[in-house]
């Protein structure tokens, strides 16, 4: 089902006024209560309680809030690198066009995911967790930008051909200045790219943590919590660890339909 982009920004915000609310002073994400493990729902812990007694409500909203301000720095890193080599590839030497080119569908043709696990593996492992979830959003977005890439060349190779640039090569116009005006052309181009890449780089951040190769703990991350699945003893005490799944697939259907709609 189609949702309204309106709807989802809507209901996407109120998400993120709920995990500020809920990580008000007072709150923390690591603060155990051993005689309390496994707790149910109730008024002290709206959504029960982990192995450690760590209130998971408070815990799940600071994963989203975390992966959620990693996922957008990583975009915005990726929408740029992407935005300065599809310019370079459209605009350059053909011969450079070419070469940025085929170093896309070199990054396009190995497989993201394990390209992913191995640069990640192959870093410390050991560093602090604030360490750890940079690192992993960093290493997102250096192999984030090949396929955004290859949309900004696409895009800027018919702003190239466009008339009213025609227009300014034959008016004499030199390259810096016609750039100079080609670049509020670009906004509507990169706008669609940096939104389609936060889920993308959410569900990757997911998929690490998993794995055991994304943010250390004690900071959450969806990816840490996703673990607590394989746990099935876990799965008979609570059925509360299934909130931090059905959560992230709503913020991932609500981020694709705001990124849909913008396209």
């Amino acid at each position: 089902m189609k949702i309204n982009r309106s709807i989802a920004a809507l209901l996407f915000g109120l998400a993120l006024i709920a995990s500020a609310v809920v990580l008000a002073p007072g709150a923390s994400y690591s603060r155990q209560e051993r005689d309390a493990t496994f707790a149910a729902a109730s008024r002290q812990h709206m959504a029960g309680t982990d192995e450690l007694g760590r209130d998971r409500l408070v815990r799940v909203s600071a994963a989203f809030l975390l992966s959620l301000a990693g996922a957008i720095m990583a975009s915005a890193l990726t929408t740029a690198a992407a935005a300065g080599v599809g310019t370079l590839a459209a605009f350059g030497p053909a011969s450079v066009g070419w070469l940025a080119m085929l170093v896309c569908d070199v990054f396009l043709a190995l497989p993201w995911l394990f390209l992913l696990m191995m640069v990640r593996s192959a870093l410390p492992l050991t560093t602090s967790p604030a360490n750890s979830a940079a690192i992993t959003f960093l290493v997102l977005a250096a192999l984030g930008w090949p396929a955004c890439a290859r949309a900004v060349y696409r895009g800027a190779l018919h702003l190239k051909s466009a008339e009213w640039m025609l227009h300014a090569r034959a008016s004499g116009l030199r390259s810096a200045q016609i750039v100079r005006h080609a670049i509020p052309n670009f906004f509507p181009l990169l706008l669609p790219q940096f939104l389609v890449c936060i889920p993308a780089f959410v569900i990757a951040e997911a998929n690490l943590g998993a794995l055991g190769l994304g943010v250390g703990e004690p900071l959450p991350s969806w990816g840490g919590m996703l673990l607590e699945l394989d746990n099935s003893a876990m799965l008979m005490q609570t059925r509360w660890v299934y909130f931090p799944v059905a959560l992230l697939i709503v913020v991932l259907l609500l981020l694709d339909a705001i990124a849909v709609e913008v396209e």
